[in-house]
């Protein structure tokens, strides 16, 4: 995940204000994808900040990636580069996601579990969670052998961990408690 700081935030809600008022929503976020893959690695933002990059060099990069993009979100890169913030790229892309997501009624949640999951199972947690929560969930799966066996799903900032090796760990530590 990028590094979140405040200036990232301000910045996606920003945008997020004037992709309210012009009713485009996906165009911004499309611009925020590709924002955050142009600036996520520094040699990247160093190089389109640099001294012999030209405004119009530099138009001509974000347009070859993104050849649909409109006037305000090419004026919002060339303010980044002007004010040499393109660094923030990462984490304006990360808060306008979350933000945007929060205003759509979705949340996004991780299942990491020992072995893959069938698409039955990842259906039915999807539906629990959006029981739960009361919106519209994104669930991506991932396989962590160190699990052993049982889920670990990540909400949000919140962990429900039910694997073995969670149960293992706070065994343990019970154990080691009623040892003292």
């Amino acid at each position: 995940m990028a590094t979140r700081n405040v200036a990232g935030r301000r910045y996606a809600l920003a945008m997020l204000d004037i992709a309210r008022a012009d009713g485009d929503s996906d165009a911004w976020l499309e611009a925020a994808e590709v924002l955050d893959a142009m600036t996520a690695q520094s040699s990247h933002v160093q190089a389109l900040q640099a001294d012999g990059m030209t405004d119009e060099d530099f138009q001509g990069i974000v347009r070859r990636v993104l050849p649909n993009i409109g006037v305000k979100q090419i004026n919002l890169f060339r303010l980044l580069r002007r004010k040499k913030r393109l660094a923030l790229g990462p984490s304006i892309a990360s808060f306008f996601q979350e933000l945007l997501d929060e205003e759509r009624g979705i949340v996004r949640a991780t299942v990491s579990s020992a072995i893959e999951l069938d698409e039955a199972r990842v259906s039915s947690i999807r539906d629990l969670l959006a029981a739960q929560t009361g919106k519209t969930v994104e669930l991506s799966t991932e396989v962590d052998a160190e699990l052993v066996g049982g889920l670990v799903i990540r909400v949000g900032d919140q962990l429900l961990d039910g694997s073995t090796r969670g149960r293992l760990r706070a065994l343990r530590s019970h154990l080691e408690r009623a040892s003292l």
